[in-house]
């Protein structure tokens, strides 16, 4: 079964993003957390990577890495993520970005 990971990563919106979402403004930099479906139970930062520059993000880097725990979408602080997670299963990924980070 699928594992989602959770990366956060602070990155620079370099364009030409492969898939179609409303991204940030060319050469803007944010923080950003991306949830990535994976097999493996460890994070696999290349992966992550990839998926960064499929989104449009030519320049990140990362600050963390974990294993979402399923039972923290129950709770209050992480109840509006759950869409993300259900994304990443379905779709691969889903990205958040901070606007003003």
């Amino acid at each position: 079964m699928p594992t989602v990971f959770v990366y956060g990563f602070r990155g620079k919106y370099t364009g030409s993003p492969v898939y179609d979402y409303s991204h940030p403004e060319l050469n803007a930099t944010h923080k950003c957390m991306l949830f990535l479906s994976q097999e493996s139970d460890q994070s696999q930062m290349h992966l992550a990577g990839a998926e960064c520059l499929k989104y449009g993000f030519g320049e990140y880097e990362f600050s963390r890495a974990g294993r979402l725990d399923i039972d923290s979408l129950n709770t209050d602080t992480f109840r509006g993520f759950s869409g993300y997670y259900e994304e990443a299963l379905s779709q691969g990924s889903a990205l958040v970005f901070y606007p003003n980070a």
